[in-house]
Parts: C-alpha cells; sequence; structure tokens
C-alpha cells in the first residue's frame, strides 16, 4: 500500500495525522536522550563508588600469604 492509496482511501488528515505521530515519537526519544546518558553516568560513578566503599571495609579480595 502506497501512500498514495492512503490519501486516496482515508484522506489527508489521516495521513497528516500519522506523520505527525512518527515525528512526535522521534522527538520525544530524542528528548529522552540526555536523560539516559545521565543516568548511565550516575551508574558508573556509583559502580565506583561502592566498589571503593567495600574494599574498604572488606580488605582487599586476595588474601596475605601465611609464612
Amino acid at each position: 500500500m502506497s501512500v498514495f492509496d492512503v490519501l486516496e482511501q482515508h484522506g489527508p488528515w489521516r495521513l497528516f495525522a500519522f506523520a505527525a505521530s512518527v515525528l512526535l515519537f522521534l522527538a520525544l526519544g530524542l528528548l529522552r536522550t540526555p536523560f539516559v546518558a545521565v543516568a548511565w553516568l550516575l551508574r558508573a560513578l556509583q559502580t565506583g563508588l561502592d566498589r571503593r566503599i567495600t574494599t574498604c571495609f572488606a580488605g582487599p579480595l586476595t588474601p596475605k600469604p601465611v609464612t
């Protein structure tokens, strides 16, 4: 089914509504991208901080050799 078939069967308003829906979907995806990047950055920072705190309280993971 081509664009012209849709235009003939449903009219220009339906075609415009579909195009507007696709553009809105793409715009919301672009708006969401910076928030996702900040969330990844915060997760990486939190993981590093958790590792440092755990190592501080638990000590190193490799035991010292017994002599």
